[in-house]
């Protein structure tokens, strides 16, 4: 099974077995998806001295993870009786692989200040280089097919932003994008021109009278369209971050700097998992928007697209 595929167990509470529980597995208890479809067993192969196989007949187990971030070889016992219940029908995962079918994010583990738990993170992105020529092309005429409906829409903004406040209609700031090159992105201006900069905030008294709704109708991101046709931009991928917060970010976590080997998106994978997502959730968009560039495919994009139309029509904003 692909790591992009869904898991639906047939039996809501199915019983799972973790063979050797360590820090993925740790992480992947602590949420909430795992705990509405599965009962977790644990098993410690160096303690435990009952077969694998006697756990999975006794408690119709379906469903084997095993953990091998700390373990430096397997007993062959083990190695067996794990093969006999992969023929025997069993699904059998490694930790990392299991913790991206339940969250669909990629599992970051920070050992120490200055220690991380390295999957096969590291060429992440590279085997869909071959269609990123076809994604610029549907990127451009995607955009071209919005531009109609887009540009009654962005002078409604505008019109909406020029009599309730001061200042320019229009928000130019520079953005991290691909290869970590910068460039300046384009939106309705949301805010009071004489604000001075920072995450923003629930009931942020700076957002301008008509700028709630702006945000929450996604027309103050319509000039993106802009970015998308001059090649800055996609119109999927992680959204791009200021250099300073950049600069933040790659200080609490060294893999950050891999959002930047795709184009920058309008709208992603993060968006539509956490439309309300805080500074706090930083860590998890950067799950997600990491999931994103492994697992890309117009599948995926699409249920994006989807996604953040349900987003849009619900008013949904962050």
């Amino acid at each position: 099974m692909k790591v992009k595929t869904y898991l639906k167990p047939s039996n809501p509470r199915q019983r799972c077995l973790f063979i050797n529980v360590s820090d993925i597995s740790l992480k992947l208890f602590r949420g909430h998806r795992l705990k509405r479809s599965f009962k977790v067993i644990r098993y410690n192969s160096e303690k435990n001295d009952k077969s694998i196989l006697e756990y999975v007949n006794r408690l119709n187990i379906k469903t084997i993870v095993i953990e091998t971030s700390n373990l430096n070889h397997l007993p062959e016992n083990l190695t067996n009786d794990i093969i006999d219940a992969r023929l025997n029908g069993v699904s059998v995962y490694d930790a990392h692989e299991f913790y991206e079918i339940v969250n669909r994010r990629i599992p970051l583990v920070k050992l120490n200040s200055n220690e991380y738990l390295a999957d096969d993170i590291f060429s992440i992105g590279l085997k869909h280089r071959s269609g990123l020529s076809t994604k610029r092309v549907v990127d451009v005429l995607l955009a071209l097919a919005i531009l109609p409906v887009a540009l009654p829409l962005i002078a409604l903004g505008c019109f909406l932003t020029f009599i309730s406040s001061s200042g320019r209609v229009f928000f130019v700031q520079e953005r991290v994008g691909m290869n970590s090159k910068r460039f300046k992105i384009y939106k309705i201006r949301t805010m009071k021109s004489d604000h001075s900069g920072g995450y923003t905030t629930c009931n942020d008294d700076r957002i301008t009278p008509f700028g709630k709704f702006l945000r929450m109708s996604k027309i103050d991101e319509l000039p993106q369209l802009y970015n998308i046709l001059k090649g800055d931009m996609s119109l999927i991928g992680p959204r791009p971050e200021r250099p300073e917060f950049v600069e933040i970010c790659n200080a609490e976590n060294a893999y950050y700097d891999l959002r930047h080997v795709v184009k920058p998106g309008v709208t992603g994978w993060a968006q539509v998992n956490l439309p309300k997502a805080t500074p706090e959730d930083n860590l998890k968009k950067l799950e997600y928007d990491l999931y994103y560039i492994k697992n890309y495919s117009p599948q995926l994009d699409l249920e994006i697209i989807l996604r953040t139309i349900q987003v849009v029509l619900t008013m949904n904003s962050n």
